[in-house]
C-alpha cells in the first residue's frame, strides 16, 4: 500500500513539473513549448514554415541577435531546414519537405551565453 501511494505522489508532481512551464497549452505566440534550459522555446507552424521564438522564464521574447536554432526534420530520414532570423524570431523554411514523413521537429538552440540545448517535438504537434 505504501509503495503505490508513493509513486502516485511522485507521478503526480513529476507531471505537475512538467506542466508548470506552459507545455500544456499555447504559448504567447499559439505554439508549442519546450524548455531546453534556463528558457523556453516557442514552436509555431506556418505555411511552408516553422517559426521559433526564445523567450524567457516569463514567456517574454528575447533578443534573436545572438541566439541560435538549427532544425532538423526526423523520420525514415533526416532533413536539416534552413532558418533565418525575422522580425523576433527565427523563420525555417519547410516548403521542400513533406512532414507527413517525420515524426519529430528537433531543435538545437542557444542564446546569448548559454550552451546549445535540443528540444524536440513530436509529430502530430499536440499541447
Amino acid at each position: 500500500m505504501k509503495a503505490s501511494f508513493v509513486t502516485i505522489l511522485i507521478s503526480t508532481f513529476i507531471s505537475t513539473a512538467a506542466f508548470a512551464h506552459g507545455m500544456n497549452k499555447p504559448g504567447p505566440n499559439n505554439g508549442y513549448i519546450k524548455m531546453p534550459g534556463a528558457y523556453h522555446v516557442e514552436l509555431v507552424t506556418a505555411k511552408n514554415a516553422l517559426k521559433l521564438y526564445i523567450l524567457d522564464i516569463n514567456f517574454k521574447p528575447l533578443p534573436i541577435e545572438t541566439a541560435s536554432v538549427k532544425v532538423t526534420l526526423k523520420g525514415l530520414k533526416e532533413l536539416m531546414v534552413e532558418c533565418t532570423k525575422g522580425a523576433g524570431h527565427f523563420v525555417c523554411d519547410t516548403k521542400d519537405a513533406n512532414m507527413k514523413n517525420f515524426t519529430e521537429i528537433q531543435v538545437l538552440s542557444s542564446k546569448t551565453g548559454e550552451k546549445a540545448a535540443t528540444s524536440s517535438y513530436a509529430l502530430p504537434l499536440s499541447y
